[in-house]
């Protein structure tokens, strides 16, 4: 059976043609007339060949019987056909609701219900207080994802400022375990506000996409994720994607510093094409996912319990914001355990 735009079974414009889908409005009202005409004409019938039929009372010649009962029928499948546009006409606001409601689901916050102005009062009421909700949410969501935004790019100045009082401490001869971790307190915030600051970027959609050089942009992900015992392998054929290098640069950083987290003593950076797409994977020697974490590592506020003792450090948000990324280029992320023992985690995004 052939479908519609909007997924359902029918005419792709939406107009009644016998094949609506069974149990839906339409096909109930459709069904409802249709038959109500049906027994209506056919008790009509019954009734005139009773009275006039050829051996009625009022009997007329059997050739104006036939006539009389051809144009019967003739009026029951007009009235069929007019039942099955006044079903459609019925169903039509509640479908289009139905359409802005899954969009508006799907993330689509803009969407809007459109009613011709010849339906219903009703309908007009309803589709009316359905868009002022949905214009509601689009500006509530809209402002957080402002305030989140700009809250984050503030953070930078006195993070920076801490950065310079914590070189300062050290010339001054602070004890290099208190600096250190000091230090390590600023570089999670740093990533933090980092992670936040990309996800502000992709809930606005401002992706900047370029052509970018693999290799360079592995490269310097590499040496700002500290990790010298990286072994890092790029196909031939993946030297170039077109992407935004921000988000795919934290993306790759954030896969690179749980390699080193939780990695034992190496980690594998690879790159390569898979079915119209560039294929970003990190492998570590770790302990791996535990099998309970698997299913979810990539939901927010998710921190794994292979690793008790980091789970102080970060807030769960890193994998989370990778599945983003990738989506947000038309690709995927995924995650599981190498046979071999660790954690093979990465990203696609389509070419």
């Amino acid at each position: 059976m052939r479908r519609g735009r909007d997924g359902r079974h029918g005419h792709p414009h939406g107009r009644f043609d016998g094949r609506a889908r069974r149990g839906s409005l339409q096909h109930r009202l459709f069904w409802s007339f249709g038959l109500s005409v049906v027994v209506t004409l056919f008790t009509t019938g019954l009734v005139f060949m009773v009275l006039y039929g050829p051996f009625g009372p009022h009997g007329p010649h059997p050739l104006r019987v036939l006539v009389r009962f051809i144009a019967l029928c003739a009026a029951g499948n007009v009235l069929w056909v007019f039942s099955g546009v006044l079903a459609r006409r019925l169903a039509r606001p509640l479908r289009e609701l139905a359409r802005v409601a899954s969009e508006l689901g799907a993330g689509k916050l803009e969407s809007r219900v459109r009613l011709p102005h010849h339906d219903p009062s009703e309908i007009g009421e309803l589709a009316a207080a359905f868009n002022e909700m949905a214009a509601r949410i689009e500006a509530q969501v809209k402002q957080q994802k402002e305030l989140l935004g700009a809250v984050s790019h503030e953070l930078r100045t006195p993070l920076a400022r801490m950065r310079v009082l914590l070189a300062l401490l050290q010339d001054a001869g602070a004890k290099p375990e208190v600096v250190a971790k000091v230090e390590r307190e600023i570089v999670e915030m740093d990533a933090l506000v980092g992670e936040l600051l990309a996800g502000a970027r992709v809930d606005a959609g401002a992706l900047n996409r370029r052509t970018l050089s693999v290799p360079d942009l592995v490269n310097e992900c590499v040496e700002r994720a500290g990790l010298g015992s990286v072994q890092v392998e790029i196909a031939s054929d993946a030297r170039n994607v077109d992407a935004d290098a921000t988000l795919l640069s934290r993306a790759l950083i954030v896969l690179l510093d749980n390699a080193k987290k939780h990695g034992a003593r190496t980690a594998q950076l690879s790159v390569g094409r898979e079915a119209g797409a560039l294929r970003f994977c990190v492998e570590d020697d770790g302990p791996g996912f535990a099998s309970a974490d698997l299913p979810r590592v990539f939901e927010p506020f998710v921190r794994g319990h292979a690793a008790p003792e980091l789970d102080q450090q970060g807030v769960g948000l890193g994998l989370y914001l990778v599945r983003r990324i990738a989506e947000a280029h038309g690709g995927r992320a995924f995650a599981d355990n190498r046979a071999q023992g660790g954690a093979r985690v990465g990203f696609t995004v389509v070419l």
